[in-house]
């Protein structure tokens, strides 16, 4: 298939790119090699383009090399360009991560892809990772232990950086960390949830081991925005981080010796959000690990976060810690979120590919389109995929088993939206 180029993705672009970096001495961009390096299901809301460039500079005789990733808004009319995704990813790449390299310097280390200089708006330029020998894991066949530990003590470090920076720039910590999913003015997003929950409530009375759960989650999907909305914003007083917000498999790019894990480098910032660590650390768990290491290692897992993340924030000099005790209240505290997780966004993490085109269906609708969407065949594709149906059976197990369907775990919250499912 013909790849779709954008007419102003030039060689005079990239040699822009160069220049505004630290290739200042640049002549020329001889060549430029375009290709889409993901696959289908590996990125929803951008367009990714592979730019392999050959470019000269002054008094070298050879020509170099650099190959670049550029990213461009894929949705321009619909919902998502309400959301401010971009936005926020500007932020953390050109503000924020290169803010945490000063501070931190050899500290920090190569923890995130570097940012290029971008003369189109909306348009991020990524060094391509691949290029140092960084691979995506596959997605569907989700992390294993030893890939588990790396990706965990990656995120400890972004954590703790976040903490010692918001103790001299909390207001760039909570620029960078502003919800934009969970929001009272964007109706869209709780419709897609409302669509996520009809969808899993149809598999449930398709499949008699699953009927029991029909009632338990509709109670669950009538009240999750409002429980998700109030409980996703810091608390005053509790240790908070500003959270990756889509740690899962697709955004980790990872290097191997000999076959095990030795690094990984976390792509994609477009949702962080200032909260507690628990978001990502749930996130992670019931999206992206293989299914005997989350039941047989959580509890380690848990352990290797907290080692580290207490270890970066001594390095990093700051002051705070936090014990078992008050990570397992900050979990205990947000477990229903694990629900969030696996009814409405793992049918998409482990979607087969030709599956993953569902979702252009929705791409460029309104967000009141969304909000009052009827279609739900539309989305039940995803829920009937063989590899997400195993996961649930023991996932709606354990969730029933601790009540998290039950609303009444919340009842200081006032109810204001009504998902109808």
């Amino acid at each position: 298939m013909e790849i779709e180029i954008p007419s102003w993705l030039t060689k005079n672009y990239i040699k822009k790119a160069l220049e505004n970096g630290t290739t200042s001495n640049i002549l020329s961009v001889e060549s430029i090699k375009i290709n889409m390096p993901l696959e289908k299901g590996n990125n929803y809301i951008s367009t990714i383009y592979r730019v392999e460039t050959e470019y000269r500079v002054k008094n070298e005789k050879d020509l170099l090399k650099i190959s670049l990733i550029i990213k461009t808004p894929s949705l321009k009319a619909g919902f998502i360009s309400k959301l401010g995704v971009y936005k926020k990813e500007f932020i953390i790449y050109n503000e924020l991560l290169p803010k945490y390299k000063l501070i931190f310097g050899e500290k920090w280390g190569d923890v995130s892809a570097k940012s290029f200089y971008s003369s189109e708006d909306n348009v991020l330029i990524l060094e391509d990772l691949t290029a140092k020998g960084y691979v995506m894991a596959n997605r569907k066949k989700q992390l294993n232990f030893q890939e588990c530990k790396v990706a965990l003590s990656s995120l400890a470090k972004f954590h703790a950086a976040s903490v010692k920076l918001y103790e001299t720039e909390p207001e760039l910590i909570k620029r960078a960390g502003q919800e934009i999913i969970f929001r009272e003015d964007l109706t869209c997003a709780a419709g897609l949830s409302r669509i996520a929950f009809k969808s899993i409530i149809e598999i449930c009375k398709i499949h008699p081991e699953f009927q029991k759960y029909v009632e338990p989650i509709k109670n669950f999907g009538e009240n999750l925005w409002d429980i998700a909305s109030e409980m996703i914003k810091p608390k005053e007083g509790n240790f908070n981080v500003l959270n990756h917000s889509d740690f899962w498999t697709a955004n980790l790019m990872f290097k191997y010796t000999d076959g095990k894990p030795v690094d990984v480098i976390p792509i994609d910032f477009q949702i962080s959000r200032y909260s507690s660590p628990a978001y990502d650390l749930l996130y992670f768990i019931h999206s992206s690990i293989q299914e005997d290491v989350r039941v047989e290692k959580y509890d380690e897992l848990l352990n290797i976060y907290l080692e580290k993340l207490n270890l970066y924030l001594e390095i990093f000099d700051s002051n705070k810690r936090l014990d078992k005790k008050e990570l397992n209240n900050e979990i205990e505290e947000r477990e229903y979120f694990a629900g969030y997780v696996v009814i409405v966004l793992l049918p998409i993490i482990v979607a087969d590919s030709d599956e993953s085109e569902i979702i252009e269906v929705f791409k460029e609708k309104t967000e009141e389109e969304l909000y009052n969407i009827e279609n739900g065949d539309i989305a039940l594709q995803y829920y009937k995929n063989e590899n997400y149906l195993k996961m649930i059976t023991k996932r709606f197990e354990e969730f029933d088993k601790k009540g998290w369907f039950l609303s009444r775990q919340y009842p200081n919250i006032k109810l204001k939206f009504r998902s109808n499912v």
